[in-house]
């Protein structure tokens, strides 16, 4: 844990400070979505380390490693995979670790005047389980639109909004009611973002080196450290 956040911070203040994955692993800002999509046929492979606050499969008692891989292969739809492995289980019983298939459908893109739309499902398969096997849902609907602040998109200031639901039975919910936040990108490169995710506040940077790699780091609830780190490439 102490080497991991070490290596974040140098990274953080070594490099001169794309859009990204989320802690779920499907393209947002720190843990909410936003109505955002990757390039088409863009691959991101990652893993992110995850405060025991969001991990149902083990009780809330657990820290996890998460690692996930997201596509796109169109350019309205993003469908991403994603393993919780919970850290220390006594008796280990997890197998492979909880499986979860999200997928994001984007219904309007964004222009000058009009915002991007975004319908989305978490635990895809789990539904087909019932509620025992659905342990990581969301349904919701987010928009998002970006204001540059100067020429060359060096200041890009992005404002996001979504109203999630909880209609389908499960173990933890995520982004019920109302939830967004706001990002900050300087040159391409870091990222800076605020969010409430219907419950709480967190706060999170992201840092972009060389157009594929990302480095994540962030507060749940302003206090839970977690983050991780992803690589992308275009087929």
């Amino acid at each position: 844990m102490k080497i991991f956040r070490t290596s974040f911070y140098f990274l953080l203040f070594t490099f001169t400070l794309s859009r990204a994955q989320t802690l779920e692993g499907t393209t947002g800002l720190f843990l909410i979505p936003t109505a955002e999509m990757q390039n088409d046929k863009q691959v991101t492979i990652g893993t992110n380390y995850v405060h025991k606050s969001l991990i149902s499969f083990g009780g809330y008692k657990l820290d996890a490693f998460t690692p996930f891989i997201s596509i796109n292969f169109l350019p309205f739809v993003e469908i991403s995979g994603k393993i919780t492995r919970v850290k220390r289980l006594i008796n280990d019983t997890q197998g492979i670790g909880d499986r979860t298939i999200s997928l994001r459908i984007r219904l309007l893109n964004e222009n000058n005047s009009i915002p991007s739309i975004t319908i989305g499902l978490h635990d895809l398969a789990g539904i087909y389980g019932g509620p025992e096997a659905v342990r990581n849902n969301a349904l919701y609907i987010v928009l998002s639109k970006h204001i540059l602040l100067k020429n060359n998109n060096n200041l890009d200031f992005g404002l996001h909004a979504g109203y999630g639901l909880d209609r389908i039975k499960a173990q933890h919910h995520n982004f019920v009611g109302l939830f967004g936040g706001v990002s900050l990108k300087l040159f391409h490169t870091l990222e800076i973002m605020g969010e409430y995710d219907g419950k709480y506040s967190n706060t999170g940077i992201r840092v972009h080196l060389f157009d594929r790699f990302s480095i994540l780091g962030g507060l749940l609830q302003l206090k839970h450290f977690s983050g991780g780190a992803a690589f992308s490439f275009v087929l």
